[in-house]
């Protein structure tokens, strides 16, 4: 018990570190309450599913939407959200070769990863804005591949590799 309450601090420690070194940047969107904190909390069970650490590392200028690498090179971008009805990426903006999508839940204060998709075919999704003013290209959650095929996947490549 006393692990899972260090590593919650750790994590929310790392959440409030990452709001307050991109606080007044202009890419910051904080969108939603502890958004960071959520967005944190994907990468966490993404590295849980596949045994990688999370990045830890302080970029002023933001990770460029890569959260991970996988064998062969893919970089992956995890998504989390409370409302996950949707994965979505900001129209303009890079993509990364894989996107995640995870679901953040308040009351029972769990992470699902619910599905994932090739950057390259979110880049060709339809774009909308979900009322917040910035146009997103977008998938519906029950239309991603299932995340047993991304391990399997990557498994056959090899173990997964962390952020470098």
């Amino acid at each position: 018990m006393e692990r899972e309450v260090l590593l919650k601090q750790v994590i929310s420690q790392e959440a409030q570190d990452r709001h307050d070194a991109h606080k007044h940047h202009a890419s910051s969107r904080p969108l939603s309450e502890d958004y960071e904190l959520i967005g944190l909390l994907g990468e966490v069970e993404f590295g849980k599913l596949t045994g990688q650490m999370v990045d830890l590392e302080r970029r002023l200028e933001g990770d460029k939407g890569v959260d991970f690498v996988v064998p062969l090179n893919f970089t992956v971008d995890v998504k989390t959200a409370r409302k996950a009805f949707h994965l979505i990426h900001e129209e303009g903006k890079g993509f990364a070769d894989i996107y995640v999508l995870a679901k953040y839940d308040d009351e029972a204060k769990t992470t699902e990863l619910l599905g994932w998709e090739w950057g390259a075919v979110l880049s060709r999704a339809p774009v909308k804005d979900f009322g917040y003013g910035i146009k997103n290209h977008y998938i519906p959650a029950d239309k991603l591949k299932p995340m047993s095929e991304l391990i399997k996947r990557t498994n056959r490549y090899g173990q997964f590799s962390a952020v470098k």
